[in-house]
């Protein structure tokens, strides 16, 4: 397994000093910068020695795949431009949270919201394809979207759209919110390519002898995706006080864990 952090690329010098093995950053903030702003950013990377292997944030706020608003075009239309950059920044997954461009509005109809849901992922797995990327759909916690909450609704969906660039994402913080067990996902099977992590309380970076150690949820997340094979990236989305030495910390107590 690797492990990174999800964070500004101006931290991948960091990051590749201590060890991880690559960091993830918002496609959307990497879309919105000017050209030369983009090169400048790629080429620090570049020499960071780290990749930018995933990447979350996937769509700006103001763009709405679900809702009366919903406009395919536009979100193509960003896409092409975003997964091309993604594409030379080394990536291989994309996450798609965006709970504010997903969120089904009051009063609209939910056959509707998930056919248009469909129809989102039917357009990114053909653009992902083009760009030699995955698609890894995060389920979110109530509070930040009313749709796709658990991992096991996303697993449902993704089996039955069946594309083949669209999997799912599990995330140790909005699981623990939902109150959904980690075996959720060993039972996600093949179709789990990426994990968040943190420390639920207070959604911070996770570190020796706080609460979710104590309990042992590091050590369990790592057992069950060691059992089930896993061989892909878990990356830490979580609050830093003092970065440099809070993710020495938690790389430390992550490694150690996952033994």
């Amino acid at each position: 397994m690797k492990l990174g952090v999800c964070t500004s690329l101006d931290n991948a010098g960091v990051l590749a000093r201590l060890g991880y093995d690559y960091i993830e950053t918002a496609l959307s903030a990497v879309a919105a910068m000017p050209e030369e702003e983009f090169q400048n950013a790629r080429r620090a990377l570049d020499g960071s020695g780290l990749r930018c292997e995933a990447m979350n944030g996937m769509l700006p706020g103001d763009l709405p795949v679900v809702g009366e608003a919903a406009d395919l075009a536009r979100a193509e239309s960003y896409l092409s431009v975003a997964f091309a950059r993604a594409e030379q920044l080394g990536a291989r997954v994309i996450v798609f949270g965006s709970g504010g461009s997903r969120r089904v509005p009051e009063g609209f109809s939910w056959a509707q919201a998930w056919r248009q849901l469909r129809d989102y992922l039917t357009l990114t797995d053909r653009l992902a394809g083009e760009h030699g990327l995955d698609i890894a759909i995060e389920s979110l916690r109530r509070e930040e979207c009313n749709i796709l909450n658990r991992v096991s609704e996303a697993v449902e969906l993704v089996a039955l759209l069946d594309l083949p660039h669209v999997g799912v994402l599990g995330d140790t913080y909005h699981m623990h919110c939902e109150g959904e067990p980690l075996t959720a996902l060993a039972d996600a099977g093949e179709l789990l390519w990426h994990v968040h992590t943190a420390c639920p309380e207070g959604r911070v970076c996770p570190k020796h002898g706080d609460p979710a150690d104590r309990q042992g949820e590091y050590k369990e997340l790592f057992a069950v995706l060691n059992k089930m094979g896993y061989a892909g990236r878990v990356s830490i989305e979580a609050g830093f006080e003092h970065f440099d030495e809070d993710a020495r910390v938690s790389l430390a107590l992550l490694k150690e864990r996952m033994c």
